[in-house]
């Protein structure tokens, strides 16, 4: 008995067989068509204005101008971000003196974005006539030709060992405490080796110590707004706050009085209200002060 073997139906295969060859003719026009697209785009991307850097975003800088970034940029109307390279401009900025780190970004739609880390400036002192920075490293920039910041402190007398201490002290206060700070003066005595004055920009002078002045200043704006003050925002009791040796308001009679080279609260006069109240208020930031210093233990 043979087999029955069915027929094939060549009409059914021929079909088939056109609708494979359309289906892959349409796949391969698309694919094509896709890559000329691309290939379009790039062309017109690469030479036209769309590819042009249009957008550049300095992030980080405080101390340097976004003019002086961008001058070492080197970005020209007709820089195309493609070819632009971020590198050699990287090397440029970082010859700044003020510039710690930078990263030069290039993003999509054609922006670049420059981020900016700088050495913080602690300090100003004079050098040749010539008022230059500090930053927290301890250098004197010498041959700064930047403009000098108004917010940081200007150092007077120290040097060495003693201009290192201060700058590590000045370099633990937020920069908003510091920008409080006018002028910080070498006062040092045989007894008292670390002794310094603030001159603040409110008026208030204020005694402290290099070791503990950093901890200490935390504390200076409700020191300063404890103290009996007229409308003009001057203390109605001439004197200084004493943070050598705790924290007390010292009244300049007292002071001239005094044979101690740094007062204590027991030296405050309780004649009037106020400088009770003042008391009280600075002994609150003492009390804080030890406090954060026993929970540092």
């Amino acid at each position: 008995m043979t087999e029955h073997i069915p027929k094939i139906d060549n009409v059914m295969l021929k079909e088939q067989r056109r609708r494979q060859l359309l289906k892959r003719r349409r796949i391969q026009r698309a694919v094509v068509s896709i890559l000329l697209l691309i290939v379009v785009l790039i062309v017109i991307y690469m030479f036209t204005p769309i590819s042009y850097i249009k957008h550049v975003s300095i992030e980080g800088n405080h101390y340097i101008a976004d003019k002086t970034i961008e001058k070492q940029l080197k970005i020209k109307k007709d820089t195309r971000i493609y070819s632009y390279n971020g590198g050699k401009a990287e090397d440029r900025i970082n010859k700044h003196p003020l510039v710690k780190e930078v990263n030069v970004h290039k993003g999509l739609f054609n922006r670049i974005t420059v981020t900016v880390k700088e050495y913080d400036i602690v300090g100003i002192v004079t050098v040749k006539d010539r008022e230059v920075p500090v930053i927290e490293s301890g250098r004197i920039l010498q041959d700064y030709k930047g403009n000098v910041p108004n917010e940081v402190p200007y150092l007077q007398g120290f040097k060495g060992t003693d201009k290192q201490n201060l700058v590590e002290a000045l370099n633990k206060v937020d920069r908003t405490t510091r920008a409080q700070i006018s002028e910080v003066v070498y006062a040092a005595k045989k007894a008292q080796p670390n002794l310094i004055k603030l001159y603040m920009r409110d008026g208030i002078e204020v005694l402290g110590n290099t070791k503990t002045i950093a901890k200490k200043l935390k504390y200076y704006p409700s020191m300063s707004q404890a103290l009996d003050k007229d409308d003009s925002g001057r203390l109605k009791e001439a004197g200084y706050i004493d943070l050598s040796v705790g924290a007390s308001f010292i009244p300049y009679n007292d002071s001239e009085d005094s044979s101690s080279d740094s007062a204590s609260a027991q030296q405050v006069e309780t004649s009037t209200q106020s400088r009770d109240e003042a008391k009280d208020e600075l002994q609150k930031a003492l009390n804080k002060i030890k406090e954060s210093e026993k929970e540092a233990e």
